[in-house]
């Protein structure tokens, strides 16, 4: 749970496979700036290498380098990584298809062999 989409998946991630993790409106800052560059929505193993090599390791390194030279060093790309290593994410958040269904389960621990 997280003020934007980058966030809530970065969040998503940070507590699964069943708990839930809350990034508040005040800690993005901080929580941003302690993640590794590989969890930047679009980083990959290549990219992810290249800023290793230029020395930087988690978005708050990143924070580090203008707009410009991200764009000089990454294209277009660089726009998007200055704004995500800031925890800035304007993409709106689209269903990608209407739900036909609902459903509800209960998991107990430990597995039930038999009903």
């Amino acid at each position: 749970i997280a003020p934007n989409k980058f966030l809530a998946k970065v969040a998503s991630d940070w507590n699964k496979p069943d708990g839930q993790f809350v990034v508040r409106p005040q800690d993005v800052d901080a929580f941003v700036a302690a993640l590794p560059v590989k969890k930047i929505f679009g980083v990959g193993k290549v990219t992810a290498a290249k800023l290793n090599r230029l020395g930087v390791h988690t978005c708050g390194d990143l924070r580090a380098w203008s707009v410009a030279d991200l764009t000089h060093a990454f294209g277009s790309f660089g726009a998007s990584l200055y704004r995500l290593c800031r925890g800035i994410d304007e993409r709106p958040v689209q269903p990608d298809r209407v739900r036909k269904s609902l459903s509800v389960e209960t998991t107990y621990t430990p597995d039930l062999r038999d009903l």
